[in-house]
């Protein structure tokens, strides 16, 4: 089912992914609209998968120190179920299927450096269809996911945009996930 996004939706987005507890009245200031138009509208992007607000620990500040990034080959037929069995470790916050050398790319946090080695040998190599993998430790974070914003429509643009939106188990978890 196709959903529409105009320039107020996108512009609501905006505001909450600065910060995802503002309160709809103060939204409805910004913007010059009724609370309760924004409240409706937050509403629809909500039920309709626009967004999820959520809370968005820093890995650093509760005790996961490392953050890596691994590249996976995986036997072709077997894709699917290593990239499912790679989504529900916990120490994985992102699960990609890719093009290109790899055909899986994930994103995990750990205690610190010494526990990759366990992780890898204990959680990743053991599920059937890993090949290789390749990893790479991330020396320092300039930008988190949920830090962009929608950009705003083009000048030219005759009017909402439209897409599909993802189901809640596709979507990666953020401040604001925007579909």
């Amino acid at each position: 089912m196709a959903h529409t996004l105009d320039e107020f939706d996108r512009q609501i987005i905006a505001l909450l992914q600065k910060d995802g507890r503002l309160p709809n009245v103060e939204i409805a200031r910004s913007l010059g609209l009724a609370e309760g138009t924004v409240r409706k509208r937050l509403d629809r992007l909500l039920s309709e998968g626009f967004i999820r607000i959520i809370a968005v620990a820093d890995p650093a500040t509760v005790g996961l120190a490392a953050s890596v990034i691994i590249g996976i080959q995986t036997d072709l037929g077997q894709l699917n179920e290593v990239a499912q069995r790679l989504a529900v470790i916990p120490e994985v916050h992102c699960v990609n299927i890719v093009t290109g050398t790899y055909d899986v790319v994930i994103e995990a946090v750990l205690p610190s450096g010494d526990h990759l080695l366990s992780f890898l040998i204990d959680k990743v190599s053991t599920i059937p269809g890993v090949r290789r993998t390749e990893t790479s430790h991330v020396l320092q974070v300039i930008k988190r996911a949920c830090d962009w914003t929608v950009p705003a429509l083009p000048a030219s643009s005759a009017g909402p945009t439209t897409h599909t939106a993802l189901p809640t188990d596709q979507v990666v978890p953020g401040a604001i996930v925007v579909s």
